[in-house]
Order: C-alpha cells, then sequence, then structure tokens
C-alpha cells in the first residue's frame, strides 16, 4: 500500500474511532454521588384557569394562555438512586376572556408572568447512559400580573410539584434531560361571595410544564 493510500485509510477511520470511543464512554457515564448537575432549556407554559373571585382583574372565571416556557436547574445526587434540585422557571403569557368553539376569540385582560422557585426531591432509575426519574417539589410562585394599572401588585405564593422526566448522558459531562412537571399553585382566599371555605377548588391554581435542555455535569465519584 503506498504511503498517499495509508493517509487516505487513516483519514477515514479516524471517526469511527471517535465514534466508537464517545459510543463507549456514553455508556459508561452516570449521575455519580457528589456530582453536581447545572442545566438550562425551554419549552412550553399550559396555563390552568383563575376561578371567579381569585383575583381582582374579573368577577368571573379568567385563563391563562399557554406560552413559551424558559428555565434552568441546579442539582446534586446524593446517593446511587437520589438527587436534590433547585429549579427557576419563568413564563410571559396573558389571562385571558375564556372562549369556546373552533377558533374562539379569547381577548387578554392582562400580561401574566408566573416564575417559580422549587426545591425537588428526584429518583432516578439507572439504565446505563438513561436515567429515567420522577420527583415531588415545594417552592413559590411569584404571581405578577402587568397592566396599566400601578396600584396592582404581584404576590408570592407557595406551589407544590410532581415531576416525570429522563436525563441521556452523551458523555461523563454533558447531556440532556426532559421533563414533565405538574403544579399546583395555593392563591389563597376568594374574594367574598366567591370562597367556600377551606376545601374551595377555586383558590388553587392548577399547569402543567414541558421543559428540555442541555446539562454539565462535575464531580462525584
Amino acid at each position: 500500500m503506498t504511503r498517499r493510500g495509508s493517509r487516505v485509510e487513516s483519514a477515514a477511520t479516524a471517526p469511527a474511532v471517535f465514534l466508537l470511543l464517545l459510543v463507549a464512554a456514553a455508556a459508561r457515564a452516570q449521575a455519580n454521588v457528589g456530582s453536581v448537575e447545572i442545566g438550562a432549556g425551554g419549552g412550553r407554559f399550559f396555563g390552568g384557569s383563575f376561578a371567579a373571585g381569585s383575583t381582582n382583574l374579573a368577577d368571573h372565571r379568567l385563563g391563562a394562555d399557554d406560552d413559551i416556557l424558559q428555565g434552568f436547574w441546579l442539582g446534586t445526587q446524593l446517593t446511587t438512586d437520589w438527587g436534590l434540585e433547585v429549579a427557576v422557571r419563568r413564563t410571559v403569557t396573558h389571562v385571558v376572556e375564556p372562549a369556546a368553539g373552533i377558533a374562539p376569540r379569547e381577548p387578554a385582560v392582562a400580561k401574566f408572568i408566573p416564575a417559580t422557585v422549587e426545591l425537588s426531591g428526584i429518583r432516578s432509575l439507572r439504565r446505563g447512559n438513561f436515567l429515567p426519574y420522577a420527583g415531588f417539589g415545594v417552592g413559590m410562585m411569584n404571581v405578577e400580573f402587568d397592566t396599566d394599572d400601578p396600584a396592582v401588585r404581584d404576590v408570592n405564593r407557595v406551589c407544590f410539584s410532581a415531576t416525570l422526566g429522563a436525563r441521556f448522558y452523551a458523555t461523563r459531562w454533558l447531556g440532556f434531560r426532559i421533563d414533565l412537571r405538574e403544579r399546583t399553585t395555593y392563591l389563597g382566599k376568594r374574594r367574598e361571595g366567591f370562597d367556600r371555605g377551606w376545601a374551595d377548588y377555586g383558590r388553587w391554581l392548577f399547569n402543567s410544564e414541558l421543559l428540555a435542555g442541555l446539562f454539565l455535569s462535575f464531580g462525584g465519584h
């Protein structure tokens, strides 16, 4: 074989060798105990509805519109199966007048900017470099309505969440994650004439979120 042919063969073989090394690294990659994970991503906020009397914007039910979701998270793997995570998420959307039918007209009442900070316990199942997980969290939602009236203030309310998702490690330190989260936020008592006591379903805001993003993982053993 000529020297030129050897160089061509080496150039053709190099990508295959690199791919094999990458696959081998991915097969060994997992969330090691003591590792720290930081990531960011985007997705979709699926809004719920505000019951009549739960806000001062209207005397009837208002809908929270779906919109783009952004967020980041910081977590650590405490044991082989359990981890702890802090997640911060924010959406800029609107509260709208609800309507039915095909192509409904839903006028915006105000801009709605929900922002959450949550602490969650995460239980992972190890499947090589693929880690499905489930978790429960508690935190705060900043409920902000942006209107022309400067007297309208934002408030912080406690929220609870349940999450299902999965992490895929491309290498020991780099991966992809998808996260589906169901959240319920306690808004407090509705206005007089609307509230039905401590079991009132209208005191709560329910929403869903789907977020995907990339993460980096450091340390651990």
